[in-house]
């Protein structure tokens, strides 16, 4: 089979490759749709240190179960699934408490795993045991099923933050993760949602979804506008999506007393420290989150909201490729000409 290889930096090759089979407690899916996520883009253009290569990429994905091993129980070849792609050992002290998504020894599908850029993908017994292979409804097409992924990370954030009516909630950043932040903040039942980005082009193409203010700081001073929008009070909660120190430090600047501060975004490995106001802190009772990855449930949780119509995938999903234009996608959304591209093995 065809499968997109991470063998390095600025090494990935579409090669052939063999078929996964399934094993007494694996199941083998045939691969229908698997979207390009910034990790893949990051990891092909200045490499992730924590990648196993040689490994294929691929972790949003939904297809249909080709093979199931003798011992799987509930799954069985031709249901449609995707997969909670962080695969937790069960056993820690992390898992112990139910945070699986912060599992010290897990296993990642698409960094440590064979991903899903290919044909088949083998869903090994470790994902059937703590239920990460989820069943998606016929009501929610296999493209729009890939968003579960990142919908699921987003959900796990807003959960810790605690988002929902009646909050305000700005979101600093307008790529695919910051529109599905908005977008759940607002299913949630936030009052009032904003969405700060900087550049001119992906503040255009935000307008078109479900955010009651974008704010372009191309064009407009961004405290300042989130400062008039809320009547000087700031947001009950701000959510950075952005991976910039700047935007983290905005995010402190426009959280409202007793606010809530989402640093859902990491910042370059090479310099991750903010200089930050304590006191402002302290005396503003202000919360400050860190969010990482999702759980099964967290997965579960995003393909219920997907069915629902209250995200908006269509507009989410900009392009559609075939497998040998996997490069041409990861040149689109360097090129911030596309949010989620699409790639149909």
């Amino acid at each position: 089979m065809k499968a997109v290889v991470y063998e390095g930096v600025a090494k990935v090759a579409i090669r052939e490759v063999a078929q996964p089979r399934a094993k007494d407690g694996s199941v083998v899916v045939r691969v229908h749709s698997c979207a390009i996520c910034g990790t893949d883009v990051k990891a092909y253009t200045i490499g992730i240190s924590s990648i196993r290569p040689p490994v294929i990429l691929g972790h949003e994905f939904v297809g249909t179960v080709h093979e199931a091993g003798r011992k799987v129980k509930g799954f069985e070849p031709g249901d449609r699934v995707t997969l909670a792609t962080t695969l937790p050992c069960g056993n820690c002290r992390m898992c112990a408490k139910g945070l699986f998504n912060l599992c010290t020894d897990k296993l990642p599908v698409g960094t440590w795993q064979d991903g899903a850029f290919a044909e088949f993908v083998e869903v090994p017994e470790r994902g059937m045991v703590h239920g990460n292979l989820i069943k998606i409804p016929e009501a929610l097409s296999d493209d729009e099923g890939t968003l579960s992924e990142p919908l699921g990370c987003v959900i796990n954030s807003q959960n810790i933050a605690a988002v929902g009516f009646p909050d305000t909630v700005t979101v600093i950043g307008a790529g695919p993760l910051g529109l599905l932040q908005a977008e759940t903040a607002k299913a949630r039942g936030a009052v009032m949602t904003i969405l700060v980005q900087r550049s001119k082009q992906r503040s255009e193409m935000a307008r078109g979804f479900s955010i009651d203010h974008v704010v372009c700081s191309e064009e407009t001073d961004p405290y300042e506008a989130v400062m008039e929008l809320t009547g000087g009070n700031g947001t009950d909660v701000v959510i950075n999506a952005a991976p910039s120190l700047e935007a983290a430090a905005l995010a402190f600047r426009i959280a409202s007393k007793a606010g809530r501060v989402s640093l859902f975004a990491s910042v370059p490995k090479d310099d991750p420290e903010l200089s930050v106001d304590l006191n402002r802190i302290h005396y503003g009772q202000i919360a400050v989150y860190g969010a990482s990855d999702s759980t099964a449930k967290n997965h579960r949780d995003a393909v219920r909201l997907l069915s629902s119509g209250k995200i908006s995938t269509g507009r989410l999903i900009t392009h559609t490729l075939p497998l040998q234009d996997f490069f041409h996608g990861i040149d689109l959304i360097r090129k911030r000409e596309a949010l989620k591209v699409v790639i149909r093995p």
